[in-house]
């Protein structure tokens, strides 16, 4: 598209329901197309008062949710992805030189100007791009940004430029100058770092003449994120970049092997609402809590070789254990049974050493990664058993659940789709009512039971452990106030709940979140100095609406 001026922009977007091209991303809800519309509004405004009504191309990307299919998209488990109607919108015109001003309507976030053939001195054109990330140069330069919350947000603007530098070097792209305005919450796991490298790379793409397709935008947006130091998976930039309008996508995605082929869309159900809840809280961790979460993440990164291993020991052939490398392939059928997990599952040990776990299953990576997650602690703290029935079971079912979560909702079983979140939320949960400890029974016992019983592997939580008391509260205030379900959704520990209810019910379930956020028990649980004001509480419950996928903004002149 060319670009028209800023004022332009400002007077089309006055009557935003009027504009087709706005319905086709968001949908016909006027109040949706206005909040849209301010949102593209202030940050254009921002940009003319910073650089002159300049001729400009508006670039978005809007947050994603996940309802079933927690912790899975690194071992290749099935995912139950959309699209947040809150978004990050980026304003941008070519720059007269090949400097870039990054601007952010935000003044806590200050700006920042880089050259792109600065940034890039050092690295040969040839390198893989993590030989240039890890370039004592390019990886100073990134480090002193991130340094400081002023300019971290900077790295995924610039990261962005890289990445589509390397990937056509011989046309890179030129400077910028852009402005950037975003209403995804920070830290509410809602994915705004994603979406802002996703538009950043749509900006810096089409500037310099390329088209990526929506696979080059996945695997880039990864590649960003690590640039700028976090080290995600694909899952966030799916949901970014496929997202359709009242759609819910059902994929799978394998890093070592990754593909688009299995994405499916089912229509989200008129009938039903689904709420974000901002909890206000920050992901930090320490002492116990701190552990227990490390403790399964890391044993949760050993589970496939684990499993392999056990396959093999039970009478498998290597060939046919190995073919079982992703969740979205282990499932009970391929096992030949729920029954056949349970006994597969009681070989494996509850805990285990870490010398046991090294002499007895070899995983290749296992040095590695104790230092990845444990490196930065004091030696003696690190922790020498390891937990490996919970976290492994948990990965297995969770996978499971999200893999069937689209066939409840199309059926209508809402009920089961409910119950499936809020079971996939007991296997992360940490506290139950009353703040009692949550404890999973996976002893030999009960899986004997089970095995016995045939019980559907959905219905086992396993224990992954990544909620907090926070979360947990929001999760059982949801269902005491009569939700369908509920779940963290994200990471952990901190960031948003999602609740999924009767669209007849949603008012009444929405009051009853704000209430508790505004408690002082909830102001205790989630750490905060005080209890959150009414204000900002019904604000922190909103309905979600999934939107069109990540675009550039084309608007008749």
């Amino acid at each position: 598209m060319s670009a028209i001026r800023a004022s332009q922009w400002l007077s089309l977007l006055e009557r935003p329901a009027t504009l087709r091209p706005l319905s086709d991303i968001y949908g016909s809800d006027d109040a949706l197309l206005d909040e849209r519309a301010a949102l593209a509004r202030r940050t254009l405004e921002a940009f003319r008062d910073r650089f002159g009504d300049l001729p400009v191309r508006l670039f978005r990307a809007p947050g994603r949710v996940n309802l079933r299919g927690m912790h899975v998209d690194t071992h290749g488990g099935f995912l139950n992805l959309m699209t947040h109607q809150r978004e990050v919108m980026l304003a941008a015109a070519a720059a007269d030189g090949p400097t870039s001003a990054l601007a952010n309507v935000v003044p806590a976030f200050s700006e920042t100007v880089f050259n792109l053939d600065e940034e890039r001195r050092g690295p040969a054109s040839n390198w893989a791009w993590w030989d240039v990330i890890a370039d004592p140069a390019v990886a100073a330069r990134s480090r002193a940004r991130a340094a400081t919350p002023e300019t971290a947000w900077a790295n995924y603007c610039i990261g962005a430029a890289l990445r589509v530098a390397h990937e056509y070097p011989d046309s890179p792209p030129g400077g910028l100058k852009i402005m950037v305005h975003s209403d995804l919450p920070r830290g509410a796991a809602l994915s705004s770092s994603a979406a802002l490298s996703v538009a950043a790379l749509l900006a810096s793409a089409s500037y310099a003449g390329h088209t990526l397709a929506p696979e080059q935008i996945i695997a880039a947006e990864q590649d960003v994120e690590w640039y700028a130091g976090a080290r995600v998976g694909m899952s966030d930039q799916t949901a970014i970049v496929l997202g359709r309008p009242g759609m819910l996508l059902n994929i799978a995605v394998f890093p070592r092997d990754f593909t688009l082929d299995n994405a499916r869309y089912v229509p989200f159900p008129a009938a039903l609402d689904l709420l974000v809840v901002d909890s206000h809280t920050k992901r930090t961790l320490s002492g116990a809590h701190r552990l227990q979460y490390t403790l399964n993440r890391f044993a949760y990164s050993m589970a496939l070789t684990v499993l392999q291993a056990e396959l093999v020991r039970s009478g498998w052939s290597v060939d046919a254990a190995q073919q079982l490398d992703r969740l979205s392939r282990i499932t009970p059928d391929a096992l030949g049974g729920a029954a056949v997990l349970y006994e597969l599952l009681q070989r494996i040990p509850e805990t285990i050493s870490l010398e046991t776990l090294r002499k007895r299953y070899a995983p290749p990576e296992l040095d590695s990664e104790y230092v990845r997650y444990f490196g930065e602690g004091d030696a003696a703290d690190r922790p020498r058993r390891i937990p490996l029935r919970g976290p492994l079971l948990f990965g297995i079912a969770e996978s499971d659940r999200a893999r069937v979560f689209p066939d409840a909702l199309a059926s209508g079983d809402y009920e089961e789709a409910g119950m499936l979140m809020n079971v996939g939320h007991d296997g992360d949960r940490v506290r139950v009512a009353g703040d009692a400890p949550y404890v999973s029974e996976i002893s030999d016992m009960v899986l004997e039971i089970l095995a016995r019983d045939q019980a559907p592997v959905v219905l086992q939580p396993g224990a992954y452990g990544a909620s907090s008391p926070a979360l947990d509260m929001l999760v059982d205030a949801a269902l005491h106030a009569d939700a369908l379900g509920a779940s963290l959704t994200g990471a952990g520990i901190a960031g948003a709940v999602l609740v999924l209810c009767h669209r007849e019910h949603s008012s009444a379930i929405r009051v009853a979140l704000a209430r508790i956020l505004q408690t002082e028990a909830y102001a205790r649980s989630a750490n905060l100095a005080a209890p959150l004001d009414e204000d900002t509480a019904d604000k922190a419950v909103t309905i979600n609406h999934s939107v069109a996928g990540a675009c550039e903004v084309c608007l008749d002149s």
